[in-house]
């Protein structure tokens, strides 16, 4: 089976451009240049509302769903080796379970959710918290709800803590761990995300993010053997756009090139 493609987006256009290319997954956040934080409960129920008709309309895959980020706030988006940026105090915490919560009860078929403590371990009671928020709102609602750790694994200091965090996700029941394997390029960790998803023993999915691009997505699959890519799919500063085009920084030929790629294996 070829690999799942993911969109980060943080617009209703962007979202558009994504389903309308091919996109399998759509990742609702905001503020990318920072990594992304938590969109409003308002943006996420329209999302969900749109993407619900574009499948309706079969103008998107049938599967195509909204999962949405779970993080008060962003410093930088250089976050490697800095696990206090995943680090949350009391409040913090407190303000993602509301956050969890919320954007279930919009709609959300998925949370993406990371803490960290400040040595760079996985903060298991902050998770467990935001976890239950977020299920407890799906069971509320009659539904499922797929549970992604994000790349504050990416913030931890070796392969080893990596791998370890795979096996605590998987005692968690959290669904996909989204990794660069420790790199700015997700390429260039292919082989820390081989070992990662070797520990996942397929019960967990290893998700490829983290300056992927659509060259990328053939060499990174086959290295890494992870289920699914990641990308932002922003169209480069300087980049022509045609007159039509939506208001969104969603470039459809990056998306359309890395679902074609993920096609070929």
């Amino acid at each position: 089976m070829s690999p799942a493609v993911e969109i980060a987006v943080e617009d209703l256009a962007g979202l558009e451009v994504a389903a309308l290319a091919g996109a399998d997954r759509i990742e609702l956040c905001q503020d990318l240049d920072l990594g992304g934080t938590t969109p409003a409960p308002e943006l996420v129920e329209q999302a969900v509302r749109r993407a619900r008709e574009l499948v309706a309309a079969r103008d998107a895959k049938p599967h195509l769903d909204v999962h949405v980020l779970i993080r008060p706030r962003a410093s930088s988006a250089d976050f490697l080796g800095r696990p206090a940026e995943f680090a949350a105090d009391a409040d913090a915490i407190e303000r993602m379970v509301d956050q969890a919560a919320a954007v279930v009860d919009a709609g959300a078929a998925g949370v993406v959710l990371g803490v960290l403590t400040e040595a760079g371990e996985l903060d298991l009671p902050a998770l467990e918290a935001v976890r239950d928020s977020a299920l407890l709102a799906a069971q509320r609602a009659g539904r499922g709800l797929t549970l992604t750790l994000h790349r504050a694994v990416d913030a931890m200091p070796s392969r080893e803590a990596r791998v370890a965090a795979v096996q605590a996700a998987i005692g968690l029941g959290i669904h996909r761990v989204l990794s660069s394997g420790g790199q700015a390029r997700a390429l260039d960790g292919a082989d820390d995300l081989s070992a990662m998803v070797d520990a996942a023993e397929d019960l967990v999915e290893i998700c490829a993010g983290g300056g992927v691009r659509p060259a990328d997505v053939v060499d990174l699959v086959r290295r890494s053997g992870v289920g699914s890519v990641h990308l932002s799919a922003r169209r480069r500063p300087g980049a022509p756009v045609e007159p039509d085009a939506p208001e969104t920084l969603t470039d459809p030929a990056i998306v359309a090139a890395a679902v074609d790629a993920a096609g070929e294996l």
